[in-house]
């Protein structure tokens, strides 16, 4: 019974607090619950037993409290906070069973106890950790708070029910109320994330004229191009991206105008960099909208035309299919123009379940992946397609997370496994934005190594989708596009992840390759630089449909802009990791030099061609260099406020 609460208040808390958890590892977490109480049961029931306090109501649902509490403090090696933790939760339930009463009785009063000392707990803990949020979850609180609330939360909980007790003096009348007050609020507060998929059936454009090829658009988020094997890397990371290379155009110098999620698939669907079409960091706190709990963020605006919209206008299908729901979900606007846009996570806890806390000390990879896997992905969006009217051409965009979370799974976990301390440093939590040391080699290479092995592990992903395509007869005549949306920094600089302090290539060199519709395509490496922004046009050319106003971007055959990235601040990392964040970037590739310019006034040069790791600034050595390229840097960014204040409104 005991267990069975510890799932049922943790489920109902997820729900409440915008957590997702499927049936399946629904199913899963009620087992460990059940294992877990039944264990501490038998347990708590012989030393009971030997103390001679019998199984006494009071003494055995607050013992078992005690018990859930120590499941969450569990961390090998250490004993130092489980010992204290151990002796708090003595004291406390030794006054929680005197203030509870020892006249009740019977199993009534165990599961009264036990759910009020549960959602104490449960619902306790998660407040006080509310106060900060995780990319994909909420924190909770560390240090001593978290013994001493685990201790006393229990205690704080038979007190309220105590206090009740002076209105309502009947046990089971008072249990009864506090199960409704209990369902009524979380029914009434609760914030459910929304995860049905939208529908908009709204715009219903004639068909297009025949022979309209099929568009499939896979994004590889969070790919950096030097470290597939497509580019040469040394391990063998991407050989099914490799062979759909030798079937189309490899555009071997694509870069992203971003380094994150939101801007970089902006400009991938306007053809805009990230000052002309608004999708970007705020730059200050309480700026921007609150967008998935947080104000983080201007999302794209609804003025703003994307591909999809003209490609439903023009007769398509469209559909997107993303497994980054944190920084793609509906509300940063990248749904525009899409009728069905499938956005919902794989596995989001909210709060984590103490169960499955426990079993990550063990297993660290376990439920630790919110997103759907890329062949999750893939099922949905064949899925769709196949239901596609037959008069309509489709338009659809899959995006794949693996690279995200740097962990890899078995079998594609075979460069890391063997390494050493690979066990320990599953368990440090590498991937992080704060690393004032730096990373030590050890510690790079199994970084490096995960992420290689997620690498593989889409790139499976992705050749099944392609067999999928040449199995339906939809692949020949299709325009098909694989890129990224940005990289990933693996410890060099001293930086892990993305979205950070400068703008390095392992964040803005991505990987592009293009199969064009027909037979007689064009095939093999293309060595002019490229951008995300060029892709727009690319596919309106081929489909014969004009460019709309304030597009920067060109033909991927034909491209002459300049190749630029900008960053805007994040002020959440400036509050998290310090005024390092606070500065906003821009940067200018010329021929093989790339100048990196911050809002603080510093410049970096470097000659891309001789040191692709950037390890060698330039720029106080050539300064008439940095004075030219600063100046067509200005010049460029220039000409990124939008002359056209409402291109919608325009069409």
């Amino acid at each position: 019974m005991a267990g069975a609460t510890w799932w049922l208040v943790e489920t109902a808390a997820n729900w409440a607090f915008g957590g997702v958890i499927p049936v399946r590892a629904a199913t899963t977490m009620l087992g460990l619950d059940l294992a877990f109480g039944v264990a501490a049961g038998g347990t708590l029931g012989m030393l009971l037993a030997l103390i001679g306090e019998g199984a006494s109501a009071p003494a055995f649902a607050l013992g078992l409290a005690g018990a859930y509490g120590m499941i969450r403090m569990y961390e090998p090696p250490g004993v130092r906070a489980e010992a204290l933790f151990l002796v708090l939760a003595i004291v406390s339930v030794a006054l929680a069973v005197r203030l509870a009463g020892h006249e009740r009785r019977g199993w009534l009063a165990f599961a009264h106890l036990t759910l009020v000392a549960t959602v104490a707990t449960a619902l306790g803990k998660t407040g006080v950790g509310e106060m900060q949020s995780t990319y994909f979850g909420k924190t909770e609180p560390t240090g001593i708070a978290l013994p001493l609330l685990l201790a006393g939360l229990p205690l704080a909980g038979v007190a309220v029910d105590r206090l009740l007790g002076l209105l309502v003096r009947r046990h089971g009348m008072r249990f009864a109320a506090e199960v409704a007050a209990a369902v009524l609020a979380v029914f009434l507060c609760g914030r459910p994330l929304p995860i049905a998929p939208l529908e908009d059936s709204s715009v219903t454009a004639p068909a297009p004229r025949a022979g309209m090829p099929d568009i499939v658009l896979v994004v590889l988020d969070t790919t950096r191009a030097d470290h597939l094997s497509t580019y040469g890397y040394e391990r063998e990371t991407s050989p099914n991206l490799t062979a759909f290379a030798r079937d189309a155009s490899n555009f071997a110098r694509a870069s992203s105008p971003a380094q994150w999620t939101v801007p970089g698939h902006a400009s991938l669907f306007t053809g805009m960099y990230p000052t002309r079409h608004g999708a970007h960091y705020v730059g200050g706190w309480n700026s921007g909208p609150v967008i998935y709990g947080r104000k983080r963020v201007f999302p794209l605006p609804p003025e703003r035309v994307t591909l999809a919209e003209i490609l439903r206008d023009s007769g398509y299908a469209t559909a997107a299919f993303v497994a980054n729901f944190a920084n793609l979900y509906r509300g940063f606007g990248m749904a525009q123009g899409f009728q069905r846009y499938e956005d919902q996570p794989g596995l989001l806890l909210r709060p984590v379940p103490h169960a499955v806390r426990f079993v990550q000390r063990f297993v660290p990879s376990f439920f630790k992946k919110p997103f759907r896997s890329a062949q999750e992905i893939n099922a949905a969006a064949l899925a769709w397609l196949d239901k596609t009217p037959a008069d309509r051409p489709a338009f659809v965009f899959l995006n794949y997370l693996e690279p995200h979370h740097w962990l890899a799974p078995p079998p594609f976990d075979r460069w890391s496994r063997d390494l050493p301390n690979a066990r320990r440093l599953a368990q440090r939590g590498l991937f992080t934005h704060a690393i004032p040391a730096g990373l030590n080699e050890e510690e790079r290479a199994f970084v490096a190594a995960n992420y290689d092995g997620q690498l593989a592990a889409m790139d499976v992903a992705l050749g099944e989708l392609l067999d999928a395509l040449r199995a339906r007869g939809r692949y020949e005549g299709a325009l098909v596009i694989v890129t990224a949306d940005h990289g990933e920094l693996l410890g060099e600089h001293d930086q892990v992840g993305h979205g950070g302090r400068m703008m390095y290539e392992g964040l803005l060199h991505i990987p592009m390759v293009v199969k064009f519709p027909g037979t007689a395509r064009p095939r093999g490496e293309v060595r002019e630089p490229v951008q995300l922004v060029d892709v727009l046009p690319s596919v309106l050319e081929i489909l014969g449909l004009p460019v709309p106003p304030d597009v920067q971007g060109e033909p991927l055959q034909r491209v002459r802009h300049g190749i630029v990235a900008e960053e805007h601040i994040n002020p959440e990392f400036v509050s998290y990791y310090g005024q390092v964040y606070n500065r906003a970037l821009r940067v200018l590739y010329e021929g093989p030099y790339k100048l990196i310019a911050t809002s603080r006034g510093e410049r970096m040069l470097f000659d891309l061609a001789s040191d692709r790791a950037e390890e060698n600034d330039l720029a106080s050595r050539e300064p008439a260099r940095v004075r030219e390229m600063e100046q067509r840097l200005e010049a460029e960014m220039s000409a990124m406020v939008p002359t056209v204040a409402s291109v919608k409104a325009a069409r």
